[in-house]
């Protein structure tokens, strides 16, 4: 029997902490690491993605202290399918791997200068080696989406037979788009029944697009990240797949989606970055209306033109005044001022509201909207004056 979407359950992995910091340019303190896991464990990501322990003592040191902080998520260690790698992930006390291992014809061979019969003895000896340290492990098809669907169904199929616990598809160079997406894990989830997970990078702009369209296709779990920061593109966002999860699909997940901005902005900081204005779900001006039009329809009713709540988010409503508002928005504005204008008042303040604003090629701030209005009484008074005399 089919589960409906509201019954279904979609696993979110955090790689925030991991492949987020493979950004170029990126490196997390050993506060910040620590800190953000506790604002992802906070709002109830399940699995974290915590590090790669084959990077170094320091590392392994971070992924410690991690581990040791009692946090409630499944954490990962993510590392190669080398027996090195695997003992260095274990030795740091963590419970969960995943082990990546490439599976591409253009990997194999110019990579490693290797053939798919050492891939598959690759696979079964990091396997083995993981079970011998008694770690649980997923199994990561690095560039997936360039291996051919039989090749790639044998390596599923060896996962599942040897105790894995999903087995992850990496679109690694963006070769899918979501078509393609849906096409490729449904055929891959109807050929093997075993739990898949995806992982999408956005070198087209369609991570999140591909990871809806995986989840159609029955992907059970899905790799994202703060603000989509990671190697190159990026991955999905962690923010965007889970409203549009809610909102789109009528998936809930039990994430605290309130501390979404507050996150963002914590992880921008410690990246050197900033959130764009423009950012889907967190950016401040998702939710920052200018248009005549839009203003008017959002007063009336903020359902004409937002999807959802900005306080779901942790971010606020805003009209903007500029060289696109309308009178509508003068009105609303000065009554949040106390101050009541006419309609032939607030026509002649948005004239003089607009001019200022092609001037300055920005909105206004309240401020200026006040000088405006005091400029505009004070030479009404004079008219009145001058009509007197």
């Amino acid at each position: 029997m089919t589960k409906s979407k509201k019954d279904r359950k979609i696993n979110i992995v955090d790689t925030t902490l991991r492949n987020g910091e493979k950004t170029a340019g990126v490196v997390f303190s050993k506060h910040e690491k620590l800190r953000i896991a506790k604002m992802l464990d906070e709002i109830g990501i399940p699995e974290i993605e915590i590090g790669t322990p084959a990077l170094g003592e320091l590392e392994r040191d971070i992924i410690k202290n991690i581990l040791d902080s009692g946090l409630s998520a499944r954490l990962y260690n993510y590392c190669s399918a080398d027996k090195e790698a695997i003992e260095a992930a274990a030795s740091t006390g963590v419970k969960n791997v995943v082990i990546n291992i490439s599976t591409s014809d253009i990997h194999i061979k110019e990579i490693y200068r290797k053939n798919r019969t050492w891939v598959v003895n690759k696979l079964r000896e990091a396997i083995s080696i993981a079970k011998k340290n008694d770690l649980r492990f997923i199994i990561s098809a690095e560039d997936s989406t360039r291996t051919e669907l039989e090749f790639l169904l044998k390596l599923v199929s060896i996962s599942k037979k040897k105790g894995a616990e999903r087995f992850r598809l990496c679109d690694t160079v963006s070769k899918f788009d979501p078509f393609r997406t849906f096409l490729n894990v449904s055929t891959i989830v109807n050929a093997i029944n075993f739990p898949i997970e995806v992982y999408n990078h956005n070198d087209f702009g369609m991570a999140t697009a591909n990871g809806m369209a995986a989840i159609r296709g029955g992907a059970g779990s899905i790799v994202v990240s703060v603000g989509g920061l990671g190697d190159g593109t990026g991955n999905a966002a962690l923010e965007e797949i889970v409203m549009a999860l809610r909102y789109l699909e009528s998936i809930e997940l039990g994430i605290e989606t309130t501390k979404f901005r507050e996150i963002a902005e914590y992880v921008a900081k410690a990246s050197s970055r900033a959130v764009p204005v423009w950012k889907a779900i967190v950016g401040t001006n998702v939710f920052a209306h200018e248009s005549g039009i839009h203003a008017d329809g959002v007063i009336k009713n903020p359902k004409n033109y937002e999807v959802f709540n900005p306080a779901e988010v942790g971010l606020t409503r805003q009209l903007v005044v500029g060289k696109h508002s309308g009178s509508h928005t003068i009105l609303h504005k000065f009554k949040e001022y106390d101050i009541e204008l006419t309609d032939k008042e607030a026509n002649d303040i948005l004239a003089m509201a607009r001019a200022m604003s092609v001037d300055l090629k920005r909105p206004l701030f309240d401020k200026e909207l006040m000088y405006i209005y005091n400029d505009y009484k004070s030479s009404d008074k004079k008219k009145i004056e001058v009509e007197k005399v």
